[in-house]
């Protein structure tokens, strides 16, 4: 059986983001609220996504549709406020230039920063 290209580069893509978050393939498909044989699926190309499935990575990860389905990454067009697609774009640029462990290790403290933050507005 042929892998589709799209498959194979959507699931590159899901499993960097789930790689720089720091999670496990279990952690994240509980995170996202699906299987993880589908979610191993997903990553090796094998099953396409749904919408209701990018959606729900989308919702859980906060990462874009276009960043996973086209590999978009420039936020200049992006709708709201000037300020943030200006700092989204820095910040994918030193995303970019850092190795994986680097980028793994960012992720992790905005994560940890990012949950903090959210904790303390709940109190």
């Amino acid at each position: 059986m042929v892998k589709d290209e799209l498959n194979i580069r959507v699931g590159a893509r899901i499993r960097k983001i789930r790689e720089n978050m720091g999670y496990t393939r279990e952690q994240f498909s509980a995170l996202c609220d699906i299987s993880d044989s589908f979610l191993s699926d997903i990553e090796r190309g094998n099953k396409s996504l749904t919408t209701k499935t990018l959606t729900k990575i989308c919702t859980s990860t906060y990462a874009s549709a276009d960043f996973i389905v086209l590999g978009k990454t420039d936020f200049s067009e992006s709708a709201g406020d000037d300020k943030i697609p200006e700092e989204l774009d820095k910040i994918s640029f030193y995303l970019q230039s850092m190795s994986d462990s680097q980028t793994a290790h960012m992720m992790a403290i905005l994560r940890e920063y990012y949950l903090a933050i959210n904790e303390k507005q709940a109190d």
